[in-house]
């Protein structure tokens, strides 16, 4: 058996590497499982840390982005060959030429044109640098004669793994301008963010609307499931989109998922009372199925009153026109809570999604 199963159940062969194959979420996802030093040092130190400290000192020092990038990455292949110890590695037959290999068709894959001796030359400064730092913060030992400039502030103390992968794929975006796909929506009193990079789908959790936008900073726009652009009064409502989603899921009789958007004035009243005689008053269709997201649209109608660079990058969308528009015009006509329609849903989204089974 030649080939590995990655974090996103991609079959990967490290001996015979496939460029296509080489997803920036596995790379994330295992550097940040992989423990430095042989799992030696006091406390877990991650591979994705030293990297994350690596690009940060090279960003200090004032190298440019591909520098940046190229020290990120400069570990990557450790996410399909592990992290061996430098001892061990000089005496295993082959193994740099396998490791340089597939190390090479990284760097390659997102830093175009190649780096120029230069630039590995200042990567390879800063990995030993970061190295030297790391045993004198966590083994209190000089591996080096000579102390190598440091212009940064490294960390390595221990951190939960969800925030460096996290950090890890948003230092990725920044210095590569390669956001991913990102649809968002409310979750039990919190937000999952789903993430397409190429086809590999992941997700996140986030605290606050606020918190996903701010993991998201780089990206053109965000796809969220939530009224934006709240009307105060009936003419305004006429001008929402909802009528036309409503036509527009007719063909598969899914129009009812598309609910009454609430005015503003409700979202902000507390008082269920006073929100219904409100609601007759001003004529809105209000109903409970709309009052129970009430939080999650006021948070997000809130930081958008507040933040208003994002008011046309936080896009409402609707799952179900999006399903209809993926699968051709045929929409889905199960419920979303079903076997079948679930089944619908996987087999309209598995010629973008790779790993959507999982």
């Amino acid at each position: 058996m030649s080939e590995m199963t990655t974090y996103s159940k991609k079959e990967f062969d490290p001996i015979a590497p496939n460029l296509e194959d080489i997803d920036i979420v596995d790379i994330a996802h295992a550097l940040t499982m992989l423990c430095r030093a042989g799992g030696h040092f006091p406390h877990f130190y991650s591979v994705a840390q030293h990297c994350i400290n690596c690009a940060n000192e090279a960003k200090a020092r004032g190298y440019s982005q591909r520098a940046q990038l190229g020290c990120l990455l400069h570990d990557a292949s450790e996410a399909y060959l592990a992290d061996i110890t430098r001892p061990v590695k000089s005496h295993l037959s082959g193994y740099h030429e396998i490791e340089d290999k597939l190390q090479g068709m990284i760097f390659d894959k997102w830093i175009s044109p190649k780096l120029t001796g230069e630039e590995r030359k200042q990567i390879f400064e800063i990995d030993d640098a970061i190295l030297y730092f790391e045993f004198i913060a966590l083994m209190q030992k000089k591996i080096f004669p000579e102390e190598p400039p440091l212009r940064s502030l490294p960390r390595f103390d221990l951190r939960d793994f969800d925030s460096v992968e996290a950090e890890f794929l948003n230092l990725f975006d920044k210095l590569t301008a390669d956001a991913p796909h990102v649809g968002a929506d409310w979750l039990q009193g919190k937000w999952i963010a789903a993430e397409l990079r190429g086809k590999t789908a992941s997700y996140r959790i986030f605290d606050s609307i606020s918190a996903l936008c701010a993991a998201y900073e780089q990206n053109p726009h965000v796809l969220i499931d939530v009224p934006i652009g709240l009307p105060e009064s009936p003419e305004e409502a006429i001008l929402r989109p909802d009528k036309a989603a409503r036509e527009y899921l007719k063909i598969a009789a899914r129009k009812s998922s598309v609910f009454p958007v609430p005015f503003r004035q409700l979202i902000y009243e507390d008082n269920k009372q006073k929100m219904w005689e409100m609601s007759k008053k001003l004529g809105a269709k209000t109903t409970s199925v709309g009052t129970g997201i009430f939080p999650c649209i006021r948070q997000v109608d809130t930081f958008l009153l507040e933040n208003p660079s994002w008011q046309k990058r936080l896009i409402e969308s609707h799952p179900e026109c999006a399903f209809q528009a993926l699968g051709d015009g045929n929409g889905v006509t199960h419920s979303k809570h079903n076997d079948k329609g679930i089944a619908e849903r996987v087999s309209i989204l598995s010629p973008y999604v790779s790993n959507i089974e999982h």
